[in-house]
């Protein structure tokens, strides 16, 4: 160890040579960017991935996998910068023995801030609607398209229909997995998936905002992108299920 320091030491010596005030101004600085680095002040991204199983052990289960969360973007999401594009990719998939019908639940927590007393903090007023809206802007498709639309109400994701709830007063977004498909009625109707068979992937990345006026106050924040899946047995529903009939506090997903 000694040795090393004694070749550092050389190192700096030649460098500023010998120039005891350019040696310590570059060792503060070194020491600041050490310190950046430990507390993560470079982070912008957390996310948080739960699974909901209202099926027995016996009958079937359902989880949600990110294969691309899982292998890159979580990795990626621990250093983000404004600009970068996170891999994250949920979907339902059924580990059970059943066939399924299966919903995304998918809640945004942005409750904690942290103020920085800075211009961003006396120009814009960030409280929590703020900051989730601006979340759920991020998110995309693998196309590149937004996530919802404009106004936020539905999915741009042909592969599923969503329905906003509010829970005890936080705003829960539900996706219903159809595939597309529709009845002869023209409803929309529940697609069964079956055993080792996952649904189409929900959404595929978040793009973090390269603008200042973008990310600050909401992307250099702490926030949760909470996703759950919630699977019934096909088998209940002979004749089909609509997307109708699964919504509402009257929904089998409930029982």
């Amino acid at each position: 160890m000694a040795t090393v320091m004694q070749k550092v030491n050389t190192v700096v010596n030649k460098m500023f040579h010998g120039n005891k005030r350019q040696m310590i101004t570059f060792a503060a600085a070194l020491f600041i960017v050490y310190v950046l680095l430990l507390s993560g002040i470079f982070s912008y991204f957390h996310s948080e991935d739960a699974v909901t199983n209202r099926l027995d052990a016996k009958s079937g289960a359902v989880t949600i996998q990110e294969p691309e969360w899982d292998s890159t973007g979580q990795y990626k999401a621990k250093a983000s910068e404004p600009g970068m594009k996170i891999e994250k990719d949920p979907s339902g998939y059924n580990n059970g023995q059943v066939d399924l019908f299966i919903r995304l639940k998918m809640t945004i927590d942005a409750s904690n801030y942290t103020k920085k007393n800075d211009t961003y903090d006396l120009t814009y007023h960030y409280d929590e609607s703020y900051r989730v809206n601006a979340i759920l802007d991020a998110i995309k498709l693998e196309n590149n398209d937004s996530f919802l639309n404009v106004a936020r109400t539905d999915t741009t994701n042909t592969n599923f229909i969503m329905d906003t709830v509010s829970e005890s007063g936080k705003t829960v977004y539900y996706f219903y997995y159809t595939g597309g498909d529709k009845n002869d009625q023209n409803s929309d109707i529940m697609k069964m998936v079956k055993p080792k068979e996952s649904t189409k992937e929900l959404f595929d990345h978040i793009d973090i905002p390269i603008y200042k006026k973008d990310y600050l106050g909401v992307f250099d924040q702490q926030y949760n992108i909470i996703l759950e899946a919630e699977g019934i047995p096909a088998a209940n529903y002979p004749n089909g299920l609509t997307v109708e009939e699964a919504k509402g506090n009257a929904s089998p997903f409930n029982e």
